[in-house]
């Protein structure tokens, strides 16, 4: 009996037992619909731009964003977990200026109170509010699918922005540099619109560039991201870089 009973506990246990976790599938871009044409907004900019430079204006805007959220600064390393250098103020201190943002990108209603992620929409607020028209960047809740568009009107002459592979470009001032996350699988290669992060270079130094993105700790932060000694962004585990986009903006 007491044989029996073990042997009806494993079998129990054995039944309750987690299944194994399938692999995640990578969604590929032949999988998608094209995107079509970018839409018609009725957004307008709450001010015109800093400058008569479109590029310089998307970098000021940029650094004045990171200044208005309290500065927080975030390091990456190839060895290392980021560090946070300093604290910046964030996202539910500040839910009606993330409001702005998503007003941009035809998301009325939305704030830094709702947990969703709004670096996309503050890309997409700076580069319009710079004055760069949308036949020439289409604004965009989600990274990847600005991106995907910024690499169709690559193809068209008079593009003002232009992507490149990270290891075929080293990031100068005014580029996106961007990434995928959460496992996407998102490479120019297979623009199949999954998670992605992009930010604005405000500075490049000998091994180090410095960019400002949404959303990256709740905060509008600064990274400080390590270049090899050609000046190409190096590999991270945490930031899978897939594309330098530059920028040609006058």
């Amino acid at each position: 009996m007491r044989a029996l009973a073990a042997l009806a506990l494993l079998l129990v246990a054995a039944a309750c037992a987690e299944a194994p976790t399938a692999p995640k599938r990578v969604v590929s871009a032949a999988d998608l619909p094209p995107l079509g044409p970018c839409p018609p907004s009725s957004w307008k900019p709450e001010a015109p731009p800093p400058t008569a430079s479109r590029k310089t204006s998307m970098i000021l805007l940029a650094v004045g964003e990171w200044g208005r959220f309290g500065k927080q600064v975030i390091t990456y390393s190839n060895d290392a977990p980021p560090r946070t250098e300093q604290l910046g103020i964030k996202e539910r201190d500040a839910p009606e200026r993330i409001g702005d943002y998503w007003n941009a990108v035809d998301k009325p209603g939305r704030t830094g109170l709702d947990d969703i992620p709004w670096s996309a929409a503050f890309i997409s607020w700076d580069i319009e509010s710079a004055g760069v028209p949308r036949d020439l960047f289409c604004p965009n809740s989600t990274h990847t699918i600005y991106v995907e568009r910024i690499v169709e009107r690559a193809k068209k002459p008079g593009a003002a922005f232009i992507p490149h592979a990270p290891t075929a470009r080293a990031p100068q001032v005014g580029d996106l540099i961007c990434a995928s996350r959460n496992g996407s699988g998102t490479t120019l290669q297979n623009l199949n619109r999954g998670a992605g992060h992009c930010d604005i270079v405000v500075e490049v130094r000998p091994g180090q560039v410095f960019a400002i993105g949404g959303n990256v700790g709740d905060s509008v932060t600064r990274s400080v991201f390590p270049l090899d000694a050609s000046g190409f962004l190096s590999p991270l585990s945490g930031r899978p870089f897939f594309a330098v986009i530059e920028n040609r903006l006058p």
